[in-house]
């Protein structure tokens, strides 16, 4: 624990330098600003089409900035040959201001090679940068998931807890192709500071790795009330396919053997905006029954089989749990409670002797550091672990056979490791003694 302390203290160290330099964060009588500038910053990789043959990559600047570009071409350097694609603008008001955001889809990109990128035009560029895209073929391929990384921007250093998570878990797993947050990825979602400390622990990480986000509680909190997470749906930009009205809340895309569903499970803090269980119930079973996928993998904030004592998350189990039991939908990553728990196979509620027989759930701990101490096993949980001492990530490698879940500390401990193959075999793997 001496060097994992050690390893802590580095972190914030470098989290305050990067807090130190956040745009728009100011001290004294100075008025706020965006924190947005010529010079793009921001500059995130999401899929909006397919994986293989397409990038789409968004990015901020002021608004003075009338247009702005990616320039991109194969190879490990840009080259007299990079190509250039011009990207769409939206205006964004904040609390701190206007910036405008930019994204463009690159299109027709050739699968499974490594692109080098910079966002910019004029004198004003971004870093280069690099992707990969999909193999056309995948037989095989890892990803990660992280829980709650929300941080307070006042007196410790702000989100380097999760830079170091997300650091920690792509060096150790450098054949990852993605990675997903499943909510609250910030304290106040309606407060900008918050998102300029986020993106600025962020950089480095998702702008070379896909990042496929799950909108949560925390991303509707600030200053104000909103009917929807305003401010988290004006700066990534993600697959336009979900339900009318709840476009990039809800979503759903395809890797190698596997259909991936995200779900808005935020019906608390959406009620002036009304019901948004019953239209994403509707397109959840248009989706998956459309979907031929091996595997399936669903996401949301709100855990349906929680760990926290004295909550119950009844209305989110009733409304997405039958659909995505009928449908056969193998995992679903949930986070919420910052604890970390697994069921067996469940259907209507019900424990089943068999993973091809119902839904497995999982609750994912955080990536950040905030801790429940009053999370506990409940007697749905085949396991419980409450992670108080380091946060925590996941490692998913899936293939048409099967599919290989971990839960890893920081310091590389295993928490929970097992298997799912697709005759319905579960294979307990290593596991930490509950806590």
């Amino acid at each position: 624990m001496k060097n994992f302390g050690i390893r802590i203290m580095a972190s914030a160290a470098l989290a305050l330098c990067l807090i130190l330099s956040v745009p728009g964060r100011t001290s004294g009588s100075e008025p706020p600003t965006t924190g947005a500038s010529a010079r793009p910053d921001h500059v995130t990789l999401t899929w909006t089409g397919d994986p293989a043959t397409t990038m789409t990559v968004t990015w901020r600047t002021d608004a003075t900035v009338g247009e702005s570009f990616v320039e991109y071409g194969q190879g490990a350097a840009l080259t007299g040959k990079a190509l250039r694609a011009p990207g769409t603008a939206r205006d964004f008001t904040s609390d701190l201001g206007t910036a405008r955001i930019f994204s463009a889809t690159l299109a027709g990109l050739a699968p499974g090679k490594r692109y080098t990128y910079r966002v910019g035009g004029g004198d004003h560029w971004s870093e280069t940068s690099s992707f990969e895209t999909a193999r056309k073929k995948i037989d095989r391929f890892t990803f990660l998931i992280f829980g709650d990384s929300q941080a307070p921007i006042d007196g410790d250093a702000p989100f380097g807890i999760w830079r170091r998570t997300a650091l920690s878990a792509i060096r150790e797993n450098p054949e990852a192709r993605f990675m997903v947050l499943t909510g609250d990825l910030t304290d106040w979602g309606l407060m900008q500071a918050h998102w300029n400390a986020w993106f600025a622990a962020s950089r480095g990480i998702i702008d070379r790795l896909p990042f496929m986000p799950v909108s949560g509680n925390h991303e509707h909190y600030g200053s104000r009330k909103a009917a929807r997470q305003d401010y988290y749906l004006a700066q990534f930009t993600l697959p336009g396919n979900g339900p009318e009205g709840l476009r990039g809340q809800a979503y759903s895309y395809d890797y190698g053997p596997v259909h991936f569903v995200v779900l808005d499970s935020q019906q608390v803090e959406q009620r002036q905006q009304g019901d948004i269980l019953t239209p994403q119930k509707e397109w959840l079973e248009r989706d998956l029954a459309g979907s031929e996928a091996p595997w399936k993998i669903a996401f949301f904030h709100r855990p349906p089989y929680g760990t926290k004592l004295n909550r119950d998350e009844a209305e989110i189990r009733d409304a997405f749990c039958p659909i995505l039991e009928r449908h056969g939908v193998d995992l679903v990553f949930n986070a919420h409670d910052h604890g970390i728990s697994r069921t067996p196979p469940m259907k209507g509620g019900v424990a089943m002797e068999k993973a091809s027989e119902g839904t497995i759930y999982l609750v994912v701990g955080h990536s950040g550091g905030k801790t429940y101490k009053d999370n506990a096993r409940k007697e749905f949980h085949d396991f419980f672990y409450n992670p108080l001492d380091q946060p925590n990530y996941w490692v998913l490698e899936a293939s048409e056979k099967k599919i290989g879940v971990k839960a890893r500390k920081v310091d590389g401990t295993i928490i929970d490791s097992f298997e799912i193959d697709s005759k319905g075999t579960f294979k307990q793997k290593e596991q930490l003694k509950e806590n």
